[in-house]
């Protein structure tokens, strides 16, 4: 049952993680398995065999959920990008409850107020700055000629880690971040292509293929080990002040969902400015009113299984 559970929790995290504005380690707490993903990896070597049976199935979910979900977020991106915005808002939205149960009976002070204030504006500046930066760089001309662009694969790393410091730490989303420097779109599109083109027969890119996913996949691997140790810290010592400030995170990714990069440009084509990947399948008055009623049919479901999970967890504990 454990393995299950913690199975579709990394299909979540996967899922978030691949939509800027979503927290991977916000679907974690959703799901709440994340401090056991921060107590497996700051274990990893003194209990090995724990820390990787927990480990295990969150990651596998991961994968699955990953691979799949960059060639349909990337069509969704295109076509139907309003919609899907609005399934994820109304998750976040309706699993939102699960969060603050982490400090339920706490009477906020001054500081955690302005800690909850501080977590949601600076990940409403995040989209700010995805929509005033976010086409300046010309970063997929560099993985177009990622064969004389070597350099590019070093660049990676310290992208991974920045990418992982986010999914790390719940309410802040690793694909945002990328969307701000530039480097979320060129990632997902070279490697749909890429892989795409060797499913067909073309292995003329794989050595790229397999360097991009591996340098910043390095990273990431790093920037999750580094930021566990500190989250580890802070839950232990400060877990009241943390989860403070992981609300005010989500509740600044659920506004930064409808105001980004990607959305931005999806807003500018519905008033007529054209961009080449951007094809939208509803006009305006059309995929509007879809989106709202699934925005909150999504949030009545998703906070219909936070009370189912609340009755588990309280079943459990009365059997204990």
């Amino acid at each position: 049952m454990k393995f299950l559970k913690r199975l579709l929790a990394g299909m979540g995290i996967g899922v978030g993680a691949a939509i800027p504005g979503v927290s991977g380690a916000a679907i974690a707490v959703i799901f709440r398995v994340y401090e056991d993903i921060i107590s497996a990896v700051n274990n990893f070597r003194k209990k090995f065999g724990h820390s990787f049976l927990v480990l295990l199935p969150i990651l596998l979910g991961i994968v699955i959920a990953v691979i799949p979900c960059i060639y349909l977020f990337s069509l969704a991106f295109e076509h139907l990008m309003f919609v899907l915005i609005c399934i994820f808002a109304g998750f976040l939205i309706g699993s939102f409850p699960s969060i603050t149960d982490k400090v339920k009976g706490v009477k906020p002070n001054k500081l955690q107020i302005a800690l909850i204030i501080t977590g949601a504006v600076f990940v409403i500046a995040l989209g700010v700055l995805s929509v005033a930066f976010g086409g300046n760089l010309n970063i997929a001309g560099l993985f177009v000629n990622i064969n004389q662009n070597w350099w590019l694969y070093l660049v990676l790393v310290p992208v991974g880690v920045l990418a992982a410091v986010a999914l790390t730490v719940p309410g802040l989303s690793g694909s945002l971040i990328l969307l701000v420097i530039g480097f979320y779109r060129p990632l997902v599109d070279s490697v749909k292509t890429w892989g795409g083109n060797c499913l067909h027969g073309d292995w003329s890119m794989i050595g790229p293929l397999i360097g991009v996913i591996g340098c910043f996949g390095l990273g990431c691997l790093i920037g999750v080990v580094l930021v566990s140790k500190v989250m580890k810290i802070l839950l232990a010592k400060f877990h009241d002040n943390t989860f403070f400030t992981i609300i005010g995170f989500v509740a600044g990714s659920i506004a930064v969902l409808f105001f980004n990069y990607d959305i931005f440009n999806y807003y500018l084509n519905w008033s007529g400015v054209v961009f080449e990947n951007i094809n939208p399948v509803l006009p305006i008055y059309a995929e509007i009113p879809i989106g709202i009623p699934v925005l909150c049919a999504c949030a009545v479901g998703s906070y219909f299984l936070v009370r189912l999970e609340r009755k588990q967890s309280q079943k459990e504990e009365t059997e204990e």
